[in-house]
């Protein structure tokens, strides 16, 4: 990719991250990331290529950064403890109408990004699943593939600002609440007593 046009996807991504996709015009990306509006209708036909082009770019780079969450926790319970960190970074300054914005405004966008849930995400919860009843960390009487769907759906309601409006809750704090909800729902006994641990050893950061 030229390396002009990925850095103006990055800002890009900045500016939409902050204020959501449908308040941000190509004017106001032209005038913040300091180009012509010709230069940048030069490298993106129009905004539509733009916004797809920054949700490739935060799929990318989130996939980038589960891989190593999993790859480098001890056990299944470390793994999803690693992606409830991940998630709250990615949310501090985020505006929560984003979502909203691409199901409404940006089908293209939003397809790209249901698709590597349907894919990816679902593919990280049920692999975590199946490692963590292996262990003995989780229920053994879960079905894997409900679960899985379940927790893919939950996990996006979060960004629902019609159903936890960004004024009235703190968004990382809703985050965590549910997937507390769902981590302690999924395990055993022993996952139980691993859990409660790795979240203390959290709060006395």
């Amino acid at each position: 990719m030229n390396a002009h046009r990925h850095e103006i996807i990055i800002q890009a991504f900045d500016h939409f991250r902050t204020y959501g996709f449908k308040n941000v015009t190509m004017d106001d990306l032209a005038l913040n990331i300091g180009i012509s509006k010709k230069t940048l209708y030069e490298l993106f036909k129009d905004k539509d290529e733009l916004v797809l082009e920054s949700v490739k770019y935060m799929l990318q780079n989130n996939q980038e950064k589960t891989e190593q969450a999993f790859a480098h926790s001890k056990n299944a319970v470390e793994q999803i403890i690693q992606i409830l960190q991940l998630m709250e970074s990615m949310m501090r300054g985020m505006n929560m109408v984003c979502y909203m914005d691409l199901q409404k405004y940006y089908p293209s966008a939003f397809k790209y990004l249901s698709n590597h849930k349907q894919e990816f995400l679902y593919a990280c919860i049920s692999n975590n699943l199946k490692q963590g009843v292996s262990e003995g960390l989780f229920r053994e009487d879960i079905d894997i593939e409900i679960i899985s769907k379940f927790r893919l759906e939950s996990a996006l309601i979060v960004f629902q600002n019609n159903i936890f409006p960004q004024d009235q809750y703190d968004i990382v704090k809703v985050n965590a609440q549910i997937f507390a909800n769902y981590m302690y729902g999924i395990a055993s006994l022993k996952g139980h007593k691993l859990i409660t641990q790795y979240i203390n050893e959290i709060n006395k950061k």
